[in-house]
């Protein structure tokens, strides 16, 4: 493949943003942290690695661009090589590294990813588990990517001219990011098993009914029998064939959830699972409130910077 640069646009619009002015700190800091957050989609994208600081010492090159006159955008530059994604994917998709770092940032805010990188996920020509940990660790970048939200500026629209799609940071997704609800109620739900990655004990279920698919984490107090079953649907649902529904890939859960203020589930936490209801040994629920925190606070901001 050519090696061709891609231009990625950073707009601000609606409030002072609209007369030309803002405020240089959240302003800065809204557009150090989107380059952050790329450099770490990048460096995954062509090399398979997530790193979490050190960014100096990567190989990689992200350049920003001037200004442009007579409007408020940041302009980044980088290649479009990405041949570790590439390689995951096969040929044939247009953008690659532009269409991770559409997932990444929407995942991170609550939506879902570019089609092209879920269908992928789901096939398992991605790794779930690596762009889980992926969007883990860029979530205190893309948190951070919001300072100028409500200060200077009401939204920060993100895309690649060319490309329909745009990521488009606002008051609500700003909400999403830094307000969690740790909802201790317990339930119990039947799930498609669509991922899982016993490295670090985290996957991806997906609600026939809704149609929506959530990440959870398996947590250590969950037994062998529930580690048991969720690895055995996850297997059944790689190795389905297109188009048959196999129940094998299903899994009731025990679960409870980390929210936004909305009430969307922003991440499940699975303490019991089993293939039927009436298997289903729930046991001492746990507290999980302490894990959530440690997933959902800014501790990680500082290890970020440079």
């Amino acid at each position: 493949m050519e090696d061709k640069a891609v231009e990625l646009v950073v707009s601000l619009t609606g409030d002072q943003s609209d007369d030309h002015l803002v405020p240089a700190f959240t302003a800065l800091d809204s557009a150090h942290a989107i380059s952050q957050a790329l450099m770490m989609v990048l460096h995954y994208a062509q090399n398979g690695e997530i790193r979490r600081r050190n960014f100096k010492d990567l190989d990689l090159v992200l350049n920003l661009r001037t200004t442009r006159p007579g409007s408020y955008e940041f302009v980044f530059e980088f290649s479009q090589l990405a041949p570790y994604l590439m390689e995951a994917y096969g040929s044939g998709l247009a953008n690659a590294s532009w269409k991770l770092i559409e997932t990444v940032f929407k995942r991170a805010t609550g939506l879902a990813g570019a089609a092209e990188i879920e269908e992928a996920e789901d096939d398992g020509r991605i790794n779930a588990g690596d762009l889980g940990a992926l969007i883990q660790a860029t979530e205190p970048s893309v948190r951070r990517a919001h300072s100028v939200i409500n200060h200077g500026s009401q939204n920060v629209n993100i895309f690649v001219y060319g490309d329909g799609n745009q990521i488009n940071l606002d008051s609500e997704s700003k909400e999403y990011m830094y307000e969690s609800v740790f909802n201790d109620e317990t339930r119990s739900q039947r799930f498609l098993v669509t991922s899982f990655d016993g490295r670090n004990r985290t996957g991806r279920l997906f609600d026939l009914e809704k149609e929506q698919a959530f990440t959870f984490d398996l947590l250590a107090e969950a037994d062998r029998q529930s580690l048991t079953v969720i690895v055995e649907a996850a297997s059944a649902y790689a190795l389905r064939q297109k188009g048959k529904f196999d129940e094998n890939m299903e899994a009731v859960c025990a679960f409870t959830s980390v929210d936004a203020p909305d009430g969307r589930q922003k991440r499940l936490k699975v303490f019991a699972a089993a293939k039927d209801f009436d298997e289903l040994e729930v046991g001492q629920i746990p507290d999980v409130t302490n894990a959530s925190r440690q997933l959902e606070d800014g501790t990680d901001d500082d290890s970020v910077l440079e």
